[in-house]
């Protein structure tokens, strides 16, 4: 069902805040301000694809911007897919930005901060594709957030264009699709997605939610010494939100501290048992405990008496 958002509905005064709690509504929340023109005026209809969310926007020149605060309040975690319809937008995002004329394709993701400018006169048709149904390529994805795709000979994008826009408009005016048309629909962009920023990481068919979260144990299993190991740092070694490593370890049925703290404790035994000459603070600390407390208290709890008893 097309949804619509139109400023020219409330008066010239309202039409600012209204459009802000819209977009907050319908996206997240975003600080918008007006760029050089008279009046604001911006107008969106969307629709639901599957899992994939499908909106053109449409409006005057203005300007939203993204804090880490706000994404701290809300994000849906999708990686947002521009494709131009008419006129310019400036987008930037991790110290890279891009200007995205007709034709143009691009994509930020909503777990970082990022800006957003329309020139005068512009639309522009977004979709909001979600990590999870991404997979792990959205991490690679998102590595190249705010640089325009190309659209040269010999690549997929230039023929796919023509495709995404009647998508957009169908999903937008025509009613949208539905039920296993709409799951269809939506498949059908993940093959386009990775030959768009394909590389040796997106390109492997087998980069599903599986195969991120065997990259985020390794990773941990490579830092385990770190006593700053944790979901935060997971997250930014690998381009997504502290959110998302979260949800990426509940789908194995295993916390993401539990793990860290249950691999930590197996490698500081093992190393007892290996190496009995070495004292027990120096296995805590190799094995990332702040401190040899934590790790002996940690010991009696699973076997019922201190690490030096049991050496």
């Amino acid at each position: 069902m097309t949804s619509v958002l139109d400023t020219r509905t409330v008066p010239a005064a309202d039409r600012r805040d209204y459009w802000s709690a819209g977009i907050a509504e319908r996206f997240f929340p975003m600080e918008v301000e007006s760029v050089g023109a008279s009046s604001f005026e911006a107008r969106l209809a969307g629709g639901q694809m599957g899992q994939v969310g499908v909106q053109s926007i449409q409006g005057l020149a203005h300007r939203v911007a993204r804090t880490q605060r706000m994404i701290a309040t809300a994000d849906p975690e999708c990686i947002l897919l521009y494709l131009m319809a008419k006129g310019e937008i400036q987008i930037e995002q991790d110290e890279r930005s891009c200007a995205l004329r007709p034709g143009d394709i691009a994509c930020q993701d909503t777990s970082r901060p990022s800006t957003f400018e329309g020139r005068e006169g512009f639309e522009v048709l977004v979709f909001s594709i979600p990590k999870m149904f991404i997979g792990a390529p959205a991490e690679g994805i998102a590595r190249r957030s705010a640089t325009r795709v190309e659209t040269g000979r010999g690549r997929l994008t230039g023929p796919a264009i023509p495709f995404l826009a009647q998508l957009a408009r169908t999903t937008t005016i025509g009613g949208g699709f539905s039920g296993p048309d709409g799951e269809a629909a939506a498949d059908m962009m993940l093959p386009l997605l990775r030959s768009m920023y394909a590389t040796q990481e997106t390109a492997d068919p087998r980069s599903r939610p599986a195969a991120l979260l065997a990259r985020m144990q390794r990773y941990a299993m490579e830092n385990l010494h770190d006593p700053e190991l944790g979901p935060e740092s997971i997250a930014q070694a690998h381009y997504v939100s502290t959110r998302y490593v979260h949800k990426i370890f509940a789908s194995s049925g295993t916390a993401v501290s539990s793990w860290i703290r249950e691999r930590r404790f197996e490698g500081a035994v093992n190393e007892l048992r290996r190496s009995p000459e070495t004292t027990i603070a120096t296995v805590a600390t190799r094995w990332g405990y702040r401190h040899p407390a934590s790790f002996s208290r940690a010991f009696r709890e699973v076997h019922g008496c201190a690490p030096r008893d049991a050496r």
